[in-house]
C-alpha cells in the first residue's frame, strides 16, 4: 500500500508539470484555434534557460526561474508575430504543418546552442518530507503548490479580467469580436506570451527532476494534445488540470506495475479509450484543423 501512495504522490508531481504545458496549449487552441505543436519546445527552452542561468552563470534558482519564464514568454510572442500571424487565417492544415516544422527547427536550434548531451539543474532544496510511509522531496511539494497557485491566477485572468473576456469573445466568434472593438492581434500576442511563459515555467521548475535534452518537449506536447482531445469542447480550465492529472496517473502506474517502457504507450491507450467513449473531442480538433475561425 505504501508503494501505491508513493506512486500516487509521484503522479501528482508529474501531472503538475503536464498541467502547465496543457494550460498554455489550451489557451492558444481553444481561443485562437491554432494547433501549435511547437509548444513543447518552449517547455524545453525554459529548462535550458534555467540550466544556463543557474548551473552555468550561478544565478539564484528562483531568479533564474523568473528569467526563464520571461525568456520563454518573449519567444512565444515572437513566434506569434513572425510565424503564426503571417499564416493569417489560412487553412488549419497549413498551420498544423508549419507548427510541426517549427518544432523541428526549434529542437535543432536548441541542440546547436546547448549540444545534444543531457544536462541537469540542482534543486534549491534537498530535504525529503515523509508522511504515512510516503517520502517526497520538499522541492516537489513546492512545485505542486506553485502550479496550483498559477492555475488559480490563470483562471482569474481568463474569467475575471478584460483580457479574459476578450479572449473568450474571440473564442466564441472572431468576426463579432473584431466588430465589437476587440484588438484581436493584441490578444493573440498576449495569449502566445502567456502560453510560452507557462511552458517556460514548467520547464524551468521541472529541470531538476527530469532529463534535460533538446527533444524533451515532444512527450509533454503529446500529453497536452491528448488532454485537449479528452476534455473536448467547451471545457473549463479545471478540466485541463484534471485531464493532465489523469494522464500522469495512468503513466506512473503503468510504469510502476507493468513496465517502464509502457509509460509512453499509455498516452495512446488513454486517447483510444476516450475517443471510443466520447469522440466529440476529436471532432472539435479536426474541425479546427480544417477550418480556421
Amino acid at each position: 500500500m505504501d508503494i501505491f501512495f508513493q506512486q500516487f504522490a509521484n503522479a501528482i508531481v508529474l501531472g503538475s508539470s503536464y498541467s502547465l504545458v496543457a494550460l498554455g496549449l489550451y489557451l492558444i487552441y481553444n481561443a485562437l484555434h491554432v494547433p501549435n505543436f511547437a509548444h513543447g519546445e518552449l517547455y524545453a527552452l525554459g529548462a535550458y534557460l534555467q540550466y544556463t542561468f543557474v548551473s552555468v552563470l550561478g544565478v539564484p534558482f528562483f531568479v533564474g526561474l523568473a528569467l526563464s519564464v520571461v525568456g520563454a514568454g518573449a519567444i512565444g510572442g515572437i513566434l506569434e508575430i513572425t510565424v503564426f500571424r503571417r499564416l493569417g487565417r489560412g487553412p488549419g492544415f497549413t498551420v498544423l504543418v508549419a507548427s510541426l516544422a517549427l518544432a523541428v527547427v526549434m529542437q535543432e536550434a536548441i541542440a546547436l546552442a546547448w549540444g545534444r548531451d543531457n544536462v541537469g539543474v540542482q534543486a534549491p532544496f534537498t530535504e525529503v518530507v515523509a508522511f504515512a510511509g510516503v517520502r517526497i522531496a520538499l522541492y516537489r511539494l513546492i512545485v505542486v503548490a506553485v502550479v496550483l497557485a498559477v492555475a488559480v491566477g490563470v483562471a482569474i485572468l481568463v474569467y475575471r479580467t478584460d483580457y479574459g473576456r476578450s479572449l473568450r469573445g474571440i473564442a466564441q466568434n472572431r468576426e463579432i469580436a473584431e466588430l465589437s472593438g476587440i484588438n484581436v492581434r493584441r490578444v493573440s500576442v498576449m495569449t502566445f506570451v502567456l502560453s510560452g511563459a507557462l511552458a517556460g515555467l514548467a520547464g524551468g521548475m521541472l529541470a531538476p527532476t527530469v532529463t534535460v535534452d533538446p527533444y524533451m518537449g515532444f512527450h509533454p506536447t503529446l500529453v497536452a494534445f491528448a488532454v485537449l482531445v479528452v476534455i473536448g469542447s467547451g471545457a473549463r480550465l479545471t478540466g485541463v488540470i484534471v485531464g493532465a492529472m489523469l494522464v500522469a496517473l495512468a503513466e506512473t502506474f503503468a510504469a510502476a506495475y507493468i513496465a517502464n517502457s509502457a509509460r509512453s504507450g499509455v498516452v495512446f491507450v488513454v486517447l483510444v479509450l476516450f475517443l471510443a467513449i466520447r469522440p466529440d473531442g476529436a471532432r472539435r480538433l479536426s474541425t479546427a484543423v480544417k477550418v480556421r475561425l
